[in-house]
């Protein structure tokens, strides 16, 4: 079990460190263990006490009267409360974390599930999964949860990914705009990746995932079996912003006339000279895109 300063638990919940320990004085609220050299720390049970506070606080209820409650009269209240749209996703939000802190593959895929019926990927994706993967990340570059907690929820996501994906392709039609996905070498993390490959799914279009950390030369084949339209990739890792520049270069002399979307944070002023590459920052970019 994870141990958590104040200040991981403000940062997780949205609550200031000043209202925390108020609401610990006037309410005992939430109850800190101390140390053997006396610092306070939180465990994952007072966590997902407090991420269910913050739904509940949300909805108008007094921290008052929360206070008076059990953990398991705070699960309750929030199982049942009807929620509206800002609500909602705040809740899925907090509740994929607690899944990731707790292990509890089966409250995941209810989430998500629930999550996918009510909106679209896209939506799912900016608004529960994405601030779910940072705020665990946080956590765990600091040093506050287990990598595996962080492994455990980026797993559990691919696998939704890769089981919606599934559901959507069908016998490829000649007539389909044909889309390259793939990670450059030295890029590993692939679920935004997986997201596009959905989305892109989603409408209509003809995906060749390559996946992650591929080399470039392997790819020439493509060109035997494919008229590539577009090409996605993305550029994180520092490695592969150094290296964006002679990746497109490859790409554009390999896959002539095709238009090239590097996914990435910065906006190269040398890539101008590429008219066939247009750089995506966010997701509603690529979205934009689309449409």
């Amino acid at each position: 079990m994870a141990n958590y300063s104040i200040e991981q638990l403000s940062n997780i919940t949205g609550f200031s460190k000043l209202l925390i320990r108020t609401w610990e004085n006037r309410y005992k609220l939430f109850k800190p263990q101390r140390t053997p050299t006396n610092i306070r720390f939180y465990d994952d049970k007072t966590l997902v006490k407090a991420l269910n506070v913050s739904i509940l606080k949300d909805k108008g209820y007094k921290i008052s009267k929360i206070a008076t409650l059990t953990s398991t009269d705070i699960e309750e209240l929030v199982r049942n409360v009807t929620l509206d749209d800002e609500i909602y996703h705040v809740k899925q939000l907090n509740k994929v974390i607690e899944s990731a802190l707790t292990f509890n593959k089966s409250l995941f895929h209810q989430v998500i599930n629930d999550s996918l019926n009510r909106y679209d990927t896209l939506y799912v994706y900016k608004n529960i999964l994405l601030p779910a993967l940072n705020r665990i990340g946080y956590l765990w570059l600091t040093n506050d949860i287990l990598p595996s907690q962080e492994h455990f929820l980026s797993e559990l996501i691919k696998q939704k990914l890769y089981s919606r994906i599934d559901r959507l392709i069908h016998d490829d039609n000649q007539d389909k705009e044909v889309w390259l996905l793939f990670l450059p070498e030295g890029e590993h993390h692939e679920i935004g990746l997986l997201v596009a490959s959905l989305i892109l799914n989603e409408n209509n279009k003809s995906v060749i995932y390559l996946g992650q950390s591929v080399p470039l030369k392997s790819l020439d084949i493509l060109n035997d079996y494919f008229t590539i339209s577009k090409i996605m990739f993305f550029a994180i890792a520092q490695s592969s912003v150094n290296r964006l520049e002679k990746v497109i270069t490859y790409l554009d002399e390999t896959f002539s006339g095709s238009e090239i979307f590097p996914i990435a944070r910065i906006q190269n002023k040398s890539l101008k000279e590429f008219k066939n590459v247009t750089v995506i920052s966010s997701i509603d970019e690529f979205n934009a895109i689309l449409k």
